[in-house]
């Protein structure tokens, strides 16, 4: 298809933009106030729902999203929609309430909400751990889709390892020099490029494989494949009854609330409350606009092109473009390859910066700086965070080099095994009985119940961290009744600044009596 001189032209200019607005927003930040926080800023709403939204999105959306739905079928579809009225209500009583002690405490990793609660060394650890485990994986997957996505769109004629380390290099750089605020706003770019090419691909792929029908796609869908891709369990079979449940609740809790990046974006870094009333409730419309861009792409895909092997569906929009819209128009095939890969690369690399980030700060606050007692000036601390930073990325890119077969997989362990830490922490906000000892405890049991779920029971991707969060959920309050009480004065900070919160932005007589 594209040749792989402009593939690389291609490339070449994208980095060059996203490293030119990293710089100027970095300097900008520094003429401001002298300095930039590597890890933390606050943000108004519109930067804060596009940033959100392209890092939640991530690689599943050129690849694994399209190809859950052709192996996953309309029930699919549906079990994902669900949710969306869910996360307001989750949202309102989970991260607006962190981010209402978060105005007094002024958190950065998402592990300081755990240990300012229960005021344990023994959580930060494990809850840092989990944390940075779920954010690798994400990383490598965001730098193998970006692989694959030049190596496709080119025919195979792009050399993968030269691309990931390219890519690689530059996305470092970029959140190195850049941090917070500035990923915030290369995110924000981004996040409008990948929805623009996400909307031509769907449009483009309808018009070419169905005339534009919606109604036609499902027919043919229907003649090619039979009836099994409107119900459970799809095609494929594979969205088990199990799935109901697992996959919309891994959703709800793991993908939009509990991911490391996307945790400290909901929950610390809103400027006001009318910016977290936004988030909750434009996120999920956004949400849901490009997952069912991505399923149309998934129908499209199987009724023009049935009975793919597994793996191959996750390259469905290349597919598309290459064997059924290049041969009547070449024109237009050459201009969605360029869509794929910058769709690719910019819902990728928005994620990935994210995940550096979080990953990076756990490890310098939560590991060298809270453990270890270091006393550091702010500039220690963001050269401390770069060079985690650094460490980091090239982990990443090194286990791109050599990625396991299915990018799903990578994906939805990371968001499993961060679902346990949602009773915790909700036990840990509305209800002072919870002790330090049923967290530390949960911690493990939760983690240890996803492991067992991927690599023992081998029911990881129809349950993913479900198993986990539902034992949490019992063992918080079963263990914390059975241990005794905590000393109040270990919490007394954590909801004195809820308290307080509560009075500053909810007290509606003293806003009435104005």
């Amino acid at each position: 298809m594209l040749n792989p001189t402009v593939m690389w032209a291609c490339i070449l200019v994208y980095l060059l933009i996203v490293l030119g607005v990293s710089r100027f927003v970095s300097w900008r930040e520094t003429k401001k106030h002298g300095h930039h926080n590597v890890f933390k800023s606050t943000l108004a709403w519109p930067l804060l729902v596009m940033t959100y939204i392209a890092s939640l999105m991530s690689v599943w959306t050129f690849f694994a999203g399209p190809g859950g739905y052709y192996r996953g079928g309309l029930s699919y579809w549906f079990s994902e929609m669900t949710y969306f009225p869910m996360f307001v209500v989750i949202m309102y009583f989970s991260t607006n309430k962190v981010w209402l002690i978060n105005a007094r405490r002024n958190y950065i990793t998402p592990s300081d909400c755990f240990c300012d609660r229960f005021n344990s060394k023994a959580l930060r650890v494990i809850t840092g751990l989990v944390f940075l485990v779920a954010s690798v994986p994400y990383v490598t997957s965001v730098m193998v889709s970006i692989g694959q996505a030049a190596d496709v769109a080119t025919g195979g004629r792009m050399n993968y390892t030269a691309v990931i380390l390219i890519i690689g290099i530059a996305m470092v750089l970029f959140t190195c020099i850049g941090g917070f605020t500035s990923v915030a706003w290369t995110d924000t770019a981004q996040g409008l490029a990948f929805m623009g090419a996400l909307f031509v691909i769907t449009v483009s792929a309808l018009i070419y494989c169905a005339d534009g029908s919606i109604t036609k796609t499902f027919s043919m869908i229907r003649q090619n494949v039979g009836d099994s891709w409107f119900s459970y369990p799809g095609t494929y079979a594979w969205t088990p009854y199990g799935a109901r449940f697992g996959y919309p609740f891994s959703c709800l809790i793991g993908y939009t609330i509990m991911l490391p990046h996307v945790f400290v974006r909901s929950a610390y870094s809103g400027d006001d409350l009318r910016t977290q009333r936004k988030v909750m409730t434009i996120t999920p419309l956004l949400q849901a606009f490009v997952w069912t861009l991505t399923f149309l792409i998934g129908a499209v895909g199987i009724a023009s092109m049935p009975n793919l092997d597994s793996s191959a569906t996750e390259l469905i929009i290349p597919y598309i473009v290459e064997n059924v819209i290049n041969p009547v128009n070449g024109g237009l095939a050459t201009v969605l390859m360029i869509c794929f890969f910058v769709g690719a690369a910019g819902v990728g690399i928005s994620t990935a910066d994210s995940f550096l980030l979080v990953g990076a700060s756990v490890v310098s606050d939560d590991f060298i700086i809270s453990l270890f007692g270091a006393d550091l000036e702010q500039k220690k601390k963001e050269n401390i965070g770069r060079i985690v930073i650094l460490v980091l990325g090239v982990i990443s890119v090194f286990m791109a080099l050599n990625p396991p077969g299915l990018i799903y997989t990578l994906i939805m362990f990371a968001i499993a095994i961060v679902m346990p830490l949602f009773p915790i922490l909700m036990y840990g906000i509305y209800w002072k009985r919870a002790t330090k000892k049923a967290a530390v405890i949960c911690s493990v049991v939760g983690t240890a119940l996803v492991l067992m779920t991927y690599f023992v029971w081998n029911i990881g991707g129809t349950w993913y961290g479900a198993i986990g969060l539902a034992a949490n959920a019992i063992l918080m309050p079963v263990i914390s009744l059975l241990d005794k009480p905590d000393d109040p004065a270990e919490s007394a900070a954590f909801f004195a600044a809820l308290d307080e919160s509560h009075r500053r932005f909810f007290d509606v007589r003293a806003a009435g009596s104005k």
